[in-house]
């Protein structure tokens, strides 16, 4: 039998509208799970019942009419500020800092009605480290960094939609390894201010959902509307659906595709040879030359981005893991022209690459060269997910494969800038033609991987 907690955002409303559920019954729903699995997966890093009560009085006398997003619970990313709750950025130097105000993006979401569950765990300060959080479909391997809680609460049950942020693949790879959507919307389009900044032209805000119709809802909830925001109104708020389009789509094997496991490889195929629609039109395509050195340049852009960010952090070491302490040490070394240049080659490229795209809406790839890797510390295998974060492009991740051992794998679907609702309206179409479905939550159990 389903229960609240089983329940996409979406289909929450519904019963709320019905008058079949209460924000209430939901948030102790909710609760309950967290209480049952999180002491096996780790997820949360804050959670405080006398502030979720706190909300729920606050919203009692709202309307869905008027709130869209009234009483969703939503896991935040323990780097976005909430005036209620701790932001402690997944590091010891800043355990129990209370900003006293909300980011943008929290602001916009209670306005809507949204209620802010508690903070998820991140990895130190948003980047690879984290020792903590694990896969509910394996608790032997990583849920993906840095977004880890959010997406384990999402694939677990705990809350319908968590926010992340990526500024190399920290929603894409998360997502992929735990079987849920993943959206990262163009550069910007969500509002950064009162985030946690690692880096100037790559941090991207975003989030997890486990259904279509929700990753719509929470894009048009949490994202910057109006005339303000130029790029935005001309091509995001006035967009129309077009029913009869015609999806140009390109089927690309990215510069670090040979690094994917041959299993991956052949399932993306083989899911990617069901692309037979009349509203489809699907080619393989290359990526212009460039691309091969993105990787080069991003690390280059994050490596001395960090370092300029956290020079009191790095001065305060002995709390630092070490890989945060080596790329501190390496953007060090990094000169003040060298990283003005790797900028501007990234703006360069950003133009260019948006001009290559115009003959396509959608490109698609593997999201992570395979499963989750085993160990929570375990590096990742490169694969593709800077590349669009490095561009701006707006990225889904796709809960649709299975890996060598029954694990699951995602496809990014990736739209030019600001051609985020396109990308929504792809997504659609392929829940029309039975190609993406709902995503049901996932209760862990103890896998040994080398057995």
């Amino acid at each position: 039998m389903r229960t609240l907690s089983d329940l996409t955002a979406t289909e929450l409303l519904k019963l709320m509208k019905e008058g079949e559920t209460t924000p209430k019954a939901i948030a102790d729903a909710c609760l309950e799970v967290i209480r049952t699995l999180d002491p096996l997966i780790n997820g949360w890093e804050f959670i405080d019942e006398a502030v979720i009560q706190a909300q729920l009085e606050k919203i009692s006398g709202y309307t869905q009419s008027d709130y869209p997003l009234l009483g969703i619970p939503i896991g935040v990313k323990d780097i976005y500020n909430t005036f209620d709750m701790p932001t402690q950025m997944g590091s010891p130097l800043w355990k129990d800092f209370t900003p006293g105000n909300d980011a943008r993006i929290i602001h916009y979401l209670r306005r809507a009605g949204a209620l802010m569950l508690g903070k998820t765990v991140t990895a130190e300060f948003a980047v690879h480290y984290q020792d903590k959080t694990r896969n509910p479909h394996d608790l032997s391997r990583s849920p993906g960094t840095s977004s880890s809680g959010s997406a384990v609460a999402v694939a677990t049950g705990m809350v319908p939609i968590a926010l992340g942020s990526q500024t190399a693949g920290s929603i894409g790879r998360p997502a992929s390894y735990c079987g849920i959507y993943g959206f990262k919307p163009t550069f910007g389009v969500l509002p950064r201010i009162g985030v946690l900044k690692t880096t100037d032209s790559l941090d991207t805000l975003g989030f997890f959902t486990r259904s279509v119709d929700d990753v719509e809802l929470m894009f048009e909830a949490a994202r910057v509307h109006g005339e303000n925001y130029e790029f935005v109104h001309r091509y995001i708020d006035q967009y129309q659906t077009d029913p009869q389009k015609i999806f140009r789509i390109g089927i690309v094997k990215h510069p670090k595709w040979d690094l994917a496991t041959p299993y991956a490889q052949q399932q993306f195929e083989t899911w990617c040879a069901q692309l037979k629609d009349p509203r489809l039109e699907v080619k393989e395509v290359s990526l212009p030359p460039f691309c091969d050195s993105i990787h080069a340049t991003h690390q280059l852009i994050y490596d001395k981005s960090l370092a300029y960010y956290f020079k009191d952090e790095y001065a305060r070491h002995e709390l630092m893991s070490p890989i945060f302490y080596d790329i501190i040490q390496a953007g060090e070394k990094i000169t003040k022209e060298e990283y003005t240049q790797a900028i501007e080659k990234q703006s360069r490229e950003t133009v260019a690459f948006t001009n290559w795209m115009e003959d396509y809406d959608i490109l698609l790839t593997l999201s992570t060269a395979g499963e989750a890797p085993i160990g929570l510390t375990t590096p990742d295998i490169p694969d593709a997910n800077l590349i669009w974060t490095y561009l701006g492009l707006p990225i889904a991740t796709l809960p649709v494969l299975k890996g060598e051992n029954g694990l699951p794998l995602g496809i990014n679907a990736v739209a030019r800038k600001y051609n985020d609702k396109l990308l929504i309206d792809f997504l659609h179409h392929c829940q029309h033609i039975g190609l993406l479905g709902d995503i049901r939550p996932h209760t862990p159990q103890y896998k040994d991987s080398n057995e």
